[in-house]
């Protein structure tokens, strides 16, 4: 791929030398849901189809074709899946709006496991895009408390014998169908640069205060920019449009759900499934499998680049 030589300078490790490890945890939102509030909400959202079996997009989303990158058919055994969409960031994680958060999820996680992050696994956290959603115009109050909630929780994870993770940012949010759906581009764009700046430099932090924990950052806006700059190399058609049809108002801003919990499929498809073939995105926030494959690729580069494996 066109930018693959930039991953490897993500890599904010200290232990280069190669590891095998036995599986990923992964906590976040509808990015990486595997049919998680699927279940939870009886198989009745998102609805299925068009969505592919639960997911946010029309097939497996990125964590689940990583995976199945190293384990095939046996990949399931080895995710844990905790990402839930509609997920963000909240200091009151009693606050009757939100379903999950990342305290939740990591919590969950914990509970399930006597208090204990098994050092032999990866973990992944990429959250924070439904916060921005819901509050277009919070601004810096809103990356404080996204960047403050996500650094708690990875704490958490070291505390608890997280010895391997994976943190990626947020893909420019103005280029996403809703941005111009809600005449939001400017403050998405600004909500955008500010977290990711923010994020990157929280990492850089931590690979200070935790010099034995490998710390690996993978920079999806760069993925998506370089992307936009040439779609049709990487098969891209359309980048604007979405594949399936939403209906919105404004009422869809306010809460940490705005397209999740009320958005609804007015048409089941403008197309057949199969000519969704070309398009970026399948709704106004998701994308389609194709990019959820190049940042499956991606992402495998990077963890080969850092010295890790999987067995």
């Amino acid at each position: 791929m066109k930018w693959s030589l930039s991953v490897a300078a993500l890599c904010f490790s200290g232990l280069l030398s190669a590891e095998t490890l036995n599986g990923v945890v992964i906590f976040g939102d509808s990015l990486s849901d595997n049919g998680n509030l699927y279940e939870v909400m009886h198989h009745q959202f998102p609805q299925s189809p068009p969505y592919y079996e639960g997911r946010f997009s029309n097939g497996p989303v990125w964590i689940e074709r990583l995976v199945q990158g190293y384990y095939g058919q046996n990949a399931d055994a080895h995710l844990e899946d905790y990402a839930y969409g509609g997920a963000g960031i909240l200091e009151d994680d009693e606050d009757p709006g939100a379903m999950y958060t990342l305290k939740r999820e990591v919590g969950m996680y914990l509970d399930a496991h006597d208090q204990a992050a098994d050092a032999s696994r990866l973990y992944i956290v990429w959250i924070g895009g439904n916060n921005y959603f819901a509050a277009p115009d919070a601004g810096d109050e809103a990356v404080d408390l996204v960047i403050r909630g996500t650094v708690n929780q990875l704490r958490t994870l070291v505390n608890a014998g997280a010895r391997h993770i994976l943190v990626a940012n947020l893909p420019n949010m103005g280029d996403a169908p809703i941005a111009r759906e809600f005449d939001a581009k400017a403050a998405f764009d600004a909500l955008s640069r500010a977290h990711n700046d923010a994020l990157k430099a929280a990492v850089e932090g931590l690979r200070a205060e935790y010099p034995d924990v490998q710390w690996l950052f993978y920079d999806t806006e760069g993925m998506q920019s370089t992307i936009l700059k040439d779609p049709q190399q990487f098969g891209f058609t359309n980048t604007e449009d979405t594949c399936v049809d939403l209906v919105s108002d404004e009422n869809m801003r306010p809460g940490i759900l705005p397209m999740v919990s009320r958005a609804r499929v007015s048409k089941l498809m403008k197309r057949s499934m199969d000519a969704c073939d070309g398009y970026m995105f399948f709704d106004a926030v998701h994308v389609t499998g194709p990019l959820h494959q190049i940042m499956a690729d991606e992402v495998r580069v990077l963890l080969e680049n850092a010295g890790l494996g999987f067995a």
